[in-house]
């Protein structure tokens, strides 16, 4: 299958004609938008397409299944449009990472460590993600390189705390260790505008 040229960013409309021949197009309210899709309803639209798109890899590109086929035809056309330079290909790997963070953050108990130990994981390995594209990159991005290095180490420290706390907790009535979950949990929880998050890839 050829690679089509790239293009810029997908419209609003663009992506609620993919999403309608998807069969995944949310419905817009008329009175809101009376002529379709805006362009403030982008992210949305993207949202759901990139949830389309790993619901249907997660069937079809399944990483356990054998022969692993379907995950490697995934990977070569999702690098087919991306290509195979490091620079973009690392940067995307940092910011869905951080997006995963953000979503076990969102959508799971605060006062969980296990959820906690999950989201300084992916943290730390978004921040090495982005220091291994700053490695390969000009001597000017070192400062970067040592910045990412940084906040590896520190999000690598509080995977450790969260994991002894878990471990600790393990085999507990739950009920027992609600009430310690508050008290012996990492000062000061992660935002996407903390200093503790990964610099923004550039």
């Amino acid at each position: 299958m050829a690679r089509s040229p790239r293009s810029g960013p997908a419209t609003a409309q663009a992506l609620h004609r993919a999403l309608a021949a998807l069969g995944a197009a949310p419905t817009a309210d008329p009175k809101q938008r009376p002529h379709g899709p805006q362009p403030e309803d982008t992210p949305l639209l993207l949202g759901v397409l990139l949830a389309k798109a790993e619901l249907d890899a997660a069937v079809r590109a399944d990483p356990s299944a054998y022969p692993p086929d379907g995950l490697t035809a995934l990977i070569t056309g999702y690098n087919a449009l991306i290509g195979t330079g490091s620079d973009i290909r690392l940067r995307l790997m940092s910011l869905r990472l951080i997006r995963t963070a953000i979503e076990i953050t969102t959508h799971d108990d605060a006062t969980d460590s296990i959820s906690e130990a999950a989201e300084s994981a992916t943290l730390a390995a978004a921040n090495l993600v982005n220091a291994l594209r700053y490695n390969r990159s000009p001597p000017d991005e070192d400062e970067a390189l040592s910045a990412a290095l940084d906040a590896a180490a520190r999000f690598s420290r509080d995977l450790a705390v969260s994991v002894k706390r878990a471990r600790h907790e393990f085999g507990k009535p739950r009920t027992q260790t609600a009430a310690q979950n508050d008290q012996d949990r990492p000062t000061g929880r992660r935002s996407a505008t903390t200093s503790r998050h990964p610099r923004k890839p550039q």
